[in-house]
């Protein structure tokens, strides 16, 4: 994995846990070799992390 694909791996977690757009990242991704199957992993294992995160601020509220 090369560097400018880390740094938009990196940018495309923090949009998705401030609920920002997405696409333009994605986009980048697959400019820059990455599958879109690939991309997707990555973001389903950002979503149970936030939603695990989100659950554990519940309940201890």
């Amino acid at each position: 994995m090369s560097a400018d694909q880390r740094r938009l791996l990196r940018q495309l977690e923090g949009r998705m846990r401030q609920c920002l757009a997405i696409t333009d990242i994605r986009r980048q991704l697959t400019q820059t070799g990455m599958t879109a199957d690939d991309i997707w992993a990555f973001e389903r294992t950002v979503r149970r992390q936030i939603r695990a995160e989100r659950a554990g601020r519940r309940a201890a509220a």
